[in-house]
C-alpha cells in the first residue's frame, strides 16, 4: 500500500482481501467520510517499506490509548494501534494497491452508521 503522496509505502498480510467498514465517530472525523475501510491484523504482518509515519495518540472507545500512524506530508492514515489489542494493528485497507477492488465483508460500530449510507445508491439521481 501507499499514502496519497507516495512518501510512505508498506506491505501487509491479510487473512482475506476484504474491507471491514467502521462507522465510529472517530473514523468519521479522522477521515471526513461516513466510514473507514479496515482490517485487524497481527502487528508482525505489517511492514513499513519506505518513509517514517507520524503518530497521533487519542483515547478510544475502550478508554485506552490509540496510536494513529499517518503520513506527515499528506496526512493519509495508514494504520492504528490500540492499547486494548497490543498484538494487533488496524490497517486502512482502501490504501492498499488492490484496495479499490476488494469487497466489504462486514462492519463494526454499526450504531454510528449515518442514516443515508444504506440507501445512498438508490437515493442519488445518478446512482449507478
Amino acid at each position: 500500500g501507499s499514502c496519497h503522496c507516495g512518501a510512505l509505502t508498506w506491505t501487509c498480510s491479510l487473512a482475506s482481501a476484504t474491507h471491514v467498514l467502521c462507522h465510529c465517530r472517530t473514523c468519521q472525523k479522522l477521515g471526513g467520510g461516513p466510514y473507514s475501510c479496515n482490517q485487524i491484523i497481527p502487528k508482525e504482518d505489517l511492514s513499513i517499506t519506505e518513509g517514517a509515519p507520524g503518530v497521533y495518540t487519542y483515547i478510544g472507545a475502550s478508554g485506552k490509548q490509540v496510536q494513529c500512524f499517518y503520513c506527515p506530508t499528506c496526512t493519509s492514515h495508514i494504520y492504528h494501534h490500540q492499547a486494548v489489542m497490543p498484538d494487533k494493528v488496524i490497517v486502512r485497507t482502501l490504501l492498499l494497491d488492490e484496495g479499490s477492488n476488494m469487497p466489504a465483508s462486514g462492519e463494526i460500530f454499526a450504531e454510528g452508521r449515518l442514516g443515508w449510507v444504506r440507501e445512498l445508491r438508490e437515493g442519488l439521481v445518478n446512482g449507478t
